[in-house]
């Protein structure tokens, strides 16, 4: 590859972009009487790494002044323009809360509950699923999807958990099974990140461009020929060349590491031609 080539391959490379199967796909995070404005803020700045930005408080039990105060802002950090768009639900009285919430939830069209309880079957109305388990509908129409988070202190009530339509538990050591919720929030939001988005191999402005078939099957040409002049068995010669195939396959090698190992193959076919020792 010439360095025309190679700027140009660099020019159209994205390390993601999101998958034209979920284009419709329109996720809100709520949070349900948050009681933590760090966890607002953190919460916000997660959302913006996964390229999140609806959020919704709904009911918190934090001030609104604490909400968007400069030191909540600064926990969101570049993610503070979701902070200050963000969504407030204030309900009156306490007595209206699961009536408002189910009113709410009107607008959704699938709702996914979080819970870090559910190990156990003998509560149906908690059984969950993993984030990575969770299948992302296709439609050909807006999918509204809605994301709740209980508050710090109790997560999701049973009440709440029934306007769900599926619940997602994270795997956790038994010893202390009860995340952050921001740190819930981000996993969940990593995990759905991965199935909305196609994610390329890359490191920052410069990427890792992985070696294409062309540059494979110039490595495994120099590879057959070293194994051809063996003195072993023909099956032998087979599986040796299948050996190094399979290896550089799953390897996932960048176009610089196949050349620098292509030059090496290269060489010692050179030796192996000055010897002789091809027929």
């Amino acid at each position: 590859m010439n360095k025309k080539e190679k700027f140009r391959d660099l020019q159209e490379y994205k390390e993601t972009h999101l998958n034209e199967n979920y284009r419709n796909i329109n996720l809100t995070i709520i949070l349900i009487q948050p009681e933590n404005s760090g966890n607002i803020g953190s919460i916000c700045r997660i959302m913006k790494n996964f390229n999140f930005n609806k959020i919704v408080l709904f009911n918190p039990m934090v001030s609104i002044d604490n909400i968007f105060s400069y030191k909540t802002q600064g926990f969101a950090m570049h993610g503070k323009d979701i902070l200050l768009n963000s969504e407030l639900v204030k309900i009156n009285s306490v007595n209206d809360h699961t009536t408002e919430l189910k009113n709410y939830l009107v607008n959704f069209d699938l709702v996914l509950g979080t819970t870090a309880k559910g190990k156990h079957y003998s509560n149906l109305n908690r059984l969950s699923i993993f984030p990575e388990d969770f299948q992302i509908p296709i439609s050909k129409k807006t999918l509204n999807i809605a994301l709740l988070f209980g508050k710090e202190s109790s997560g999701l009530t049973n009440e709440e958990i029934s306007l769900t339509d599926i619940l997602l538990r994270i795997p956790t050591s038994t010893t202390y099974p009860t995340l952050n919720l921001s740190h819930a929030c981000g996993i969940i939001l990593y995990e759905l990140f991965k199935k909305l988005y196609v994610i390329n191999i890359g490191r920052g402005k410069k990427p890792i461009l992985l070696a294409d078939k062309e540059d494979r099957i110039t490595l495994y040409q120099f590879i057959e020929n070293i194994i051809k002049i063996l003195k072993i068995r023909k099956y032998k010669k087979n599986n040796a060349f299948l050996a190094f195939k399979n290896i550089f396959e799953r390897a996932f090698m960048s176009k610089k590491e196949a050349s620098m190992v292509t030059g090496l193959f290269s060489k010692l076919n050179s030796i192996l031609e000055e010897l002789n020792l091809y027929e």
